[in-house]
C-alpha cells in the first residue's frame, strides 16, 4: 500500500472533532459562490473584458463608411476694388461619406489585435477568478483550522481545571504539598490565555473569509469540517501537462503574442498605399450682390447660390515620415519579442509551483499519519499520567508535560490536515484550475 492510499484511508477513517460551527454552517461551495458573486476583482475583470470588447469595435469601425453632417450660415463683404463692392450670404448643409476601400491590412491588423485582446482579458478574468476561489480557500481552511484550535484550547482549560481540583482535594487531604496546587492555577492561567487567544484567532480568520468573500464583515460565521475530506491528485507528470495547456496565465500570454504579431502587421501596412473613395453633397441657399464701380453703367448684379455635389477616389502613398513606421515596426518586434520571453520565464514558473505545491502535498499527507500516531500517543500519556496522580503516586510535575505534549500533538495534527488541504488547493491552481 502506498503512502498516499494509507494517507487517504487514515483521512477517511478519522473521526472529525465536533464543533459548534459544523454541519448547519456555510460549506466552501458556498462560501465560494458568494465571493464569485460580489468580489471586487472580478467585477474589475469583467469590465476589463467589457473594455476590450469596445477596442474590438473601434478597431473594425474603418470597415464601414465615415458619414458626417455639417450646416452652417456664412456671410462675406468684399469693399472696393475694380469690380465695385460684392456682399454673399448663404446657408449650406454638407453631408460627406467617405470609405476605405484597401489599406492592406491596416485595419485588419488593428482588428486583429484587439480581438486577440478581448481573449487575453478573457483569460485574465479567469485568473482572477481562480485567485479568488484559492483565497477563500485558504481563509476557509483558516477558520476552520481555528475553530479547531479552540476546541483544544477549551478541552486544555476543562482538564487544568480538572486537575486544579484534584490538586486542591489532595492539599486539604494532607497528602500532596502546597506546590501541586500553585502549579496547576498556573497551568489553569496558561490554559486561559491560550483560549483568549484562540478565540480571539477565530475572530481574525473570520473576518479574513468576509474579506475573501468580497463582503463585510457581519458577525460570526458557521462552517462545515471539511478536514477529513482527501483530495484527488494525479501524477506529477500529468499534473504539469495539465498546467502547461490549461493555466490561463499562460494562455493569456499566447492571446498577447497574437496581439503583437497582428500589431507588426498593422505596422508594416504603413509602408502601403491606402485606397478611399469619398463624396458629398452641398445644400446651399443664399445670394450675392456685386455693386459695381459709378459710370459702368450696370449697376448692381444679383445672384443666387446653388446646390453643389462631389465625389472621387484617392490613393494615398506616404513617401517620407522621417522614420515614424519604421520606429513603430521595430518597437511591435520588440514588444513581441519581449512577450515570447515572458511567455518563457512563466512556463518555469508554473513548473517550479507546480513541483513546490506537490512536494507540500506528499509532505503534508506523511505528516498527517505520523501526527495522529503522535496524537493517539500523547492522550494515552496524558490519561496515563492523569490516572497516577489521581491514585496518587505519580508527581504534578508529570501531568503538566502530558498536557503540554498533548495540546502540542492536537495542534501539530490540525497544523498538518490544514497543510495537506492548503497544499491541495495550491496544486489545483497551480494546474489552472478553479475547483469548488
Amino acid at each position: 500500500m502506498t503512502l498516499r492510499a494509507a494517507v487517504l484511508m487514515l483521512l477517511i477513517a478519522t473521526i472529525a472533532v465536533s464543533t459548534a460551527f459544523a454541519a448547519a454552517g456555510l460549506t466552501l461551495h458556498d462560501c465560494i459562490d458568494k465571493a464569485l458573486t460580489n468580489h471586487p476583482a472580478l467585477r474589475a475583470a469583467q469590465e476589463g473584458i467589457n473594455a476590450g470588447k469596445g477596442r474590438v469595435t473601434q478597431a473594425g469601425s474603418p470597415y464601414l463608411p465615415q458619414v458626417q453632417a455639417s450646416t452652417g450660415y456664412a456671410e462675406n463683404r468684399s469693399l472696393g476694388g475694380a469690380l465695385g463692392e460684392s456682399a454673399t450670404k448663404s446657408y449650406t448643409t454638407t453631408l460627406s461619406v467617405n470609405q476605405v476601400i484597401y489599406d492592406f491590412g491596416k485595419t485588419g491588423g488593428g482588428l486583429d489585435a484587439a480581438r486577440s485582446g478581448v481573449q487575453s482579458a478573457e483569460w485574465d478574468a479567469d485568473r482572477v477568478k481562480q485567485e479568488v476561489v484559492l483565497n477563500v480557500k485558504q481563509a476557509y481552511y483558516a477558520l476552520l483550522q481555528a475553530n479547531k484550535l479552540l476546541t483544544v484550547a477549551q478541552q486544555t482549560l476543562d482538564q487544568t481545571d480538572g486537575h486544579l481540583r484534584q490538586a486542591e482535594a489532595f492539599f486539604r487531604a494532607g497528602s500532596k504539598p502546597r506546590f501541586d496546587v500553585t502549579r496547576a492555577e498556573v497551568d489553569v492561567n496558561t490554559a486561559r490565555l491560550g483560549l483568549i487567544n484562540a478565540k480571539n484567532d477565530v475572530r481574525l480568520r473570520t473576518i479574513a473569509l468576509y474579506n475573501a468573500m468580497g463582503i463585510d464583515p457581519a458577525g460570526d460565521i458557521a462552517i462545515e469540517d471539511i478536514f477529513i475530506q482527501p483530495a484527488a491528485v494525479s501524477s506529477l507528470d500529468q499534473v504539469q501537462r495539465e498546467a502547461l495547456e490549461g493555466r490561463s496565465d499562460l494562455l493569456k500570454t499566447a492571446a498577447d503574442i497574437h496581439a503583437a504579431q497582428a500589431r507588426i502587421r498593422a505596422a508594416e501596412s504603413n509602408y502601403l498605399p491606402t485606397l478611399s473613395a469619398n463624396g458629398s453633397y452641398n445644400w446651399a441657399h443664399g445670394t450675392t450682390e456685386t455693386t459695381l464701380p459709378a459710370g459702368s453703367g450696370l449697376g448692381e448684379l444679383h445672384g443666387d447660390i446653388r446646390n453643389s455635389w462631389n465625389a472621387g477616389v484617392l490613393l494615398s502613398m506616404p513617401l517620407f515620415e522621417g522614420g515614424l513606421t519604421k520606429g513603430k515596426v521595430s518597437e511591435a518586434r520588440a514588444n513581441l519579442r519581449a512577450l515570447e520571453a515572458q511567455r518563457d520565464g512563466l512556463r518555469q514558473s508554473i513548473l517550479l509551483e507546480v513541483n513546490q505545491a506537490y512536494a507540500d502535498l506528499d509532505n503534508a499527507a506523511a505528516r498527517i499519519s505520523v501526527m495522529e500516531s503522535s496524537r493517539l500517543k500523547a492522550k494515552e500519556n496524558l490519561d496515563l499520567a492523569e490516572g497516577r496522580y489521581q491514585a496518587g503516586v505519580g508527581p504534578s510535575l508529570e501531568v503538566t508535560d502530558a498536557q503540554v505534549a498533548y495540546i502540542r500533538a492536537e495542534t501539530d495534527h490540525v497544523q498538518a490536515l490544514y497543510d495537506y488541504q492548503l497544499a491541495a488547493s495550491r496544486l489545483m491552481k497551480a494546474m489552472g484550475r478553479a475547483e469548488r
